[in-house]
């Protein structure tokens, strides 16, 4: 599959456990818009499921130095993309968010990092209060 440049994020220092790949393409998943697929260019077989975890936490707010921020040549949130991995488990109130390690994208300019940031208040495996929805098994808030 060849993927057009305008499309390629570059991670500057990769994604956390995958540092050797640095180059990704955010992927719809089919019948959602609210989860994405993070999928390595030069890896297709390494892809992570990711969201915007303001979907699910409005009020998330990770502290991300400025300097971490101007690494991306971002200098005001309101600039970022911020994506979360998700856990995805056979059982849906399974599923968990990282919102400990946020994925921080400068869509401008197509260059992300992973940062952990310091809130003690975020985890590493935050259960999602998914609802199920009615007759067609999927969730409320998909």
């Amino acid at each position: 599959m060849t993927i057009a440049s305008d499309k390629i994020i570059t991670f500057t220092n990769g994604i956390l456990g995958l540092e050797q790949y640095k180059k990704y393409v955010l992927l719809d998943h089919p019948g959602t818009d609210i989860v994405k697929w993070l999928e390595a260019v030069d890896e297709p077989e390494v892809a992570l499921p990711v969201t915007n975890p303001y979907h699910f936490f409005p009020n998330y707010t990770p502290n991300i130095s400025r300097e971490n921020l101007l690494q991306l040549h971002i200098k005001s949130p309101e600039e970022a993309l911020v994506l979360c991995v998700l856990t995805i488990r056979a059982r849906t109130k399974d599923i968990t968010i990282n919102l400990k390690a946020p994925i921080i994208i400068n869509p401008d300019l197509r260059l992300a990092d992973q940062f952990i940031v310091d809130n003690p208040e975020y985890n590493i495996r935050e259960p999602l209060q998914l609802k199920k929805a009615c007759s067609d098994r999927r969730c409320e808030s998909c």
